[in-house]
Parts: C-alpha cells; structure tokens; sequence
C-alpha cells in the first residue's frame, strides 16, 4: 500500500499537476488521491489502468516492478498495450483485411505518453543508424511525436535536428527521417512518399514506424515493406515487427494467450 501510495505522489509531482487536478482527471474525489499518498487507502483495482495510462507507463512500473530485464522492443509492446496503442479483437484495416490486432501509436492523449513514444522511436534510430538532418511526419497528427523523438535524440544521445511536417515546402537536399505510424498493404504510405516527394522535393532517406505488421502488399508475394524500399529507395526501420508481438505473446511480456492462435492464422494467411 505505501509502494502505490509513493509511486503515484512521484508521478503526480513529476508531471506538476495537483492532487485536485489528477482527482478531476480520474473523476474521483481529491481526499481519494489524499488517502492514496498517504497510505491511508489504495485506488480501486479498476482505476489502476487508468492511472497507469495517464502517466504514460506500464502496470509494472506502477507498481514498481523492475523491468530492465525487458529489451526495448518488449517494453515497447508492453507500453502499447498499456496505453491503448495496441489492441487485440476484430478489426477491419483500410487494406479490407480482417485483423485479430490494431496498431493506432497515434492515439495518445497526453505528453506522458508522447515524450515515452519519443524515447522508443529515438531509440529505434539509434539502434538502426537512422540520424538524419531533419525529422519529417506525414500529417498534422504526426507534428507532436516528431518533436517529442527530436527532443529524446538531443537529450539521450546528443542528436540535434530539425523539423518539418509534409505540408510545409522545403527543398535543401539534406538527410531526411520519416516518423509514421504502422502499414499493412503500403497504400497510405505511397502516398504519404510522393506527398513529401512533391512538397520537399525528395524522398526521406529513412522510415521510422512504430510496427512492421510484415503483411504482403495486395496482389504480390512480397511484403509492402520490400515493395515500397525497392520503389522509393529508402530504408524502413521499425521498433518492433509483428513477429516481436507473437514472441511477447509466447513468453508472457504481455498476457494475451487467448489471441495467440488468431494472430498465428493471420501471419499465415498475409504474412510474407
């Protein structure tokens, strides 16, 4: 009950906001949140996972857990699930297939979670030698994680870069980084490249995605990933793979077993 109690007085103040204003984020009363840190009581087992997401952090380390025996990668599927960005049940893709998974990276709704999803694909950069001149996203929605991952390269590694989004002209033929989401088909990414190719001039030297689903474009053998390489010249990093999610599945980082079989069928059936 003290570990709990401690953690969430740590986070609160980390993120400076009051014990009133988390209450009113929880919908709870702030002598709840008064009684947490004080160990006079602990939240309800069902306020738990909201407490964790809008911290941006995993159950585990809310509860204290030590992680650090989890690669990166793992974390990072951990922190999806968490948080929402991965989900697991029925999900139609913008490809027509029938998906026992989504990946949405793009659904945060605090700076928490933009500042960690920063750190993982900060990381993804350096592991893959990724440093570019100038960090780019596909849209508006993009604008605050390419930020957040230009912030996290300065402060973790010593990378400074600049920033643009693909609706802002720019034409000086330097390095270029794409910050995106995830694929399947490769469809909305072809078009993300020749928008950027048409407002910048040029193709970006690198793709950062959150998740390589690993699918087979519509109508070929190969995956979207080869495909859009060999057409655009460029180099698509990912943090994660959907292969990473089953292993995480297999060794219980995450506790999803009741979908292992369904994830196993899709990989047949779409992955290369």
């Amino acid at each position: 009950m003290e570990q709990i109690g401690n953690k969430i007085k740590a986070l609160r103040r980390a993120k400076g906001i009051t014990q009133n204003e988390f209450a009113d984020a929880l919908l709870v009363s702030p002598q709840s949140v008064s009684k947490w840190e004080n160990h006079l009581s602990v939240p309800d087992i069902t306020l738990l996972p909201l407490i964790a997401r809008y911290f941006g952090i995993t159950m585990d380390e809310l509860f204290g857990y030590r992680l650090e025996s989890l690669s990166y990668k793992e974390r990072f599927i951990r922190f999806m699930l968490d948080n929402g960005m991965l989900r697991f049940g029925k999900f139609t893709l913008q490809s027509g297939r029938i998906s026992p998974y989504l990946i949405h990276s793009g659904d945060y709704r605090n700076t928490s979670q933009i500042s960690k999803l920063g750190e993982f694909f900060a990381d993804a950069i350096k592991e893959h030698s990724a440093e570019a001149t100038i960090l780019v996203g596909n849209s508006e929605r993009e604008t605050p994680l390419v930020i957040a991952t230009g912030m996290m390269l300065f402060n973790k590694y010593g990378i400074d870069t600049e920033y643009f989004t693909s609706n802002q002209n720019f034409n000086s033929k330097r390095e270029m980084t794409l910050i995106t989401d995830t694929f399947t088909s490769g469809k909305t990414l072809k078009n993300a490249l020749e928008d950027i190719k048409r407002k910048m001039g040029y193709y970006p030297k690198h793709i950062i995605v959150s998740v390589d689903r690993m699918e087979r474009g519509n109508g070929t053998n190969f995956s979207a990933k080869r495909e859009i390489e060999y057409a655009f010249g460029v180099k698509i990093h990912s943090i994660v793979t959907f292969d990473d999610i089953i292993t995480a599945i297999e060794r219980g980082v995450i506790n999803r077993k009741e979908d292992l079989e369904l994830m196993k069928q899709y990989r047949k059936k779409y992955v290369e």
